[in-house]
């Protein structure tokens, strides 16, 4: 496996991942956890902030409109293209820092540079995923906070036994095909907590992503709003077992000083 390059479908992506309702809550409720728990954010001071395979930029753009200082990176360029076209219509392009390079080629060059570092939905997609936790760690400055979301192995389990998959289930054959948006590397939960606490972080807080809503039907989903929707995610997110049982899970994290 190596880490995924989204180059020649990042239009494919944009709309199959982002262009519905699975998207939207995943950015809303991320970005929730993020307000709720760093009240920091909006304060009015300027934090320096590194989107770490932030892809189409969407929490960049967020960030930088609070005033933030934003470097977004990413080892696609079909990807960074799209994000620009977004910033420069949002009217911030002098508050963000594009470049295309590897997470680990932006920590060698910044070394705890960064109060805040974000890293969604890019832990699945890479060949090493011990040696990306090294490299987001030592881009934090002491006290920083670690942003980070992963495709969840376990949520995957589930939901194939719900449809009664069972080869995959024997033989734990759970990785996307290659070249399709499933992601290869879905995530145990307890193992990256374990890897992030050997890293010398404190886990500070944990929510599912999108568990109420990947375990409806999808005739019901759409007879649902997806305002209460997200407000039952918001409800169930941060208690066990449902926080480990999402879609998507969120760790936020601490560097101590």
């Amino acid at each position: 496996m190596t880490d995924r390059n989204f180059d020649g479908i990042a239009e494919r992506f944009k709309k199959n991942i982002y262009g519905n309702a699975k998207g939207e809550l995943r950015l809303a409720l991320c970005w929730r956890e993020l307000v709720d728990k760093l009240p920091a954010l909006s304060e009015g001071r300027s934090m320096s902030v590194w989107d770490a395979g932030g892809g189409l930029g969407q929490m960049s753009i967020r960030l930088a409109e609070l005033g933030h200082s934003v470097l977004l990176n990413d080892i696609s360029a079909d990807m960074l293209e799209l994000a620009r076209k977004d910033i420069a219509a949002a009217g911030l392009a002098p508050q963000l820092d594009i470049r295309k390079a590897s997470i680990q080629a932006i920590s060698a060059a910044q070394k705890q540079s960064f109060d805040l570092v974000l890293c969604h939905a890019v832990l699945e997609w890479v060949a090493d995923q011990e040696d990306v936790i090294s490299s987001l760690v030592a881009g934090m400055r002491p006290g920083a906070h670690l942003s980070l979301m992963f495709y969840n192995l376990n949520a995957l389990i589930l939901s194939n036994m719900a449809k009664g998959n069972l080869y995959k289930l024997r033989d734990r054959d759970f990785a996307g095909h290659p070249g399709g948006l499933t992601p290869p590397g879905p995530c145990e939960p307890q193992r990256i907590i374990e890897l992030l606490q050997h890293a010398g972080l404190e886990i500070v807080a944990k929510r599912g992503i999108r568990l109420v809503y990947d375990l409806m039907p999808r005739a019901v989903r759409a007879q649902r709003s997806i305002t209460d929707v997200q407000a039952l995610e918001w409800q169930y997110g941060a208690d066990e077992p449902f926080c480990s049982l999402g879609r998507y899970v969120h760790l936020l994290c601490r560097l101590p000083e």
